[in-house]
């Protein structure tokens, strides 16, 4: 009998790892563009594939005449800024950042480069943090990051993307939440796959 225990016990585990090992899969509905304002206004993403993010945050995708619409909603009101990492079938892996500026890099190597070079964003936009004041730099709330980007620009009938959230403490320090929360920024094996299909 104790045999047959632990034997459970040892398929229930690997079934567990193997289900983390594995992407999920999504697709991306046909819906209507939005206003990249940092606002989720009344049914602007009704019509997009909505999911939860870890601490209580959401993540909706949806497409619509050549362009991919992705929001990535902060959890509980928390401000910050966003890394969406997206990784064409064939093309390379990419951080499109935005916070008060906007930037992409590509992976080298297996590695992420210094930000040396900013607003270099070809074929993708996102609303981005105001600032509030100069005297001491400091930005208005940021809860709400939507993107906009050319299908074009990375191609392929399926995409997989990962969320960087960098929350933002009381103490002005940043904490980095990952979606999925199992993936890295440099392995897209654990990244949600998201599917185009027309």
């Amino acid at each position: 009998m104790q045999n047959g225990r632990n034997g459970a016990v040892v398929l229930v585990v690997f079934l567990l790892y193997a289900t983390a090992m594995i992407a999920q899969t999504i697709r991306a509905p046909f819906g209507k563009p939005v206003m990249l304002d940092g606002k989720i206004q009344p049914g602007e993403w009704s019509d997009a594939t909505s999911l939860p993010m870890p601490s209580g945050g959401r993540f909706y995708v949806k497409k619509s005449n050549g362009f991919v619409y992705i929001a990535v909603q902060l959890p509980d009101d928390r401000s910050g800024f966003t890394d969406l990492y997206v990784a064409p079938e064939s093309s390379g892996v990419y951080d499109l950042h935005a916070s008060a500026k906007l930037g992409e890099r590509r992976l080298q190597d297996g590695k992420w480069g210094e930000w040396h070079e900013w607003w270099n964003n070809d074929g993708w936009v996102a609303n981005v943090s105001r600032v509030d004041s100069f005297d001491k730099r400091t930005f208005l709330p940021a809860k709400v990051r939507e993107y906009q980007i050319e299908r074009a620009r990375f191609g392929e009938l399926s995409w997989r993307v990962m969320v960087g959230m960098s929350l933002e403490s009381r103490s002005n320090d940043y904490t980095v939440v990952r979606f999925p929360a199992s993936a890295s920024d440099w392995n897209t094996d654990k990244w949600l796959q998201i599917i185009f299909g027309d």
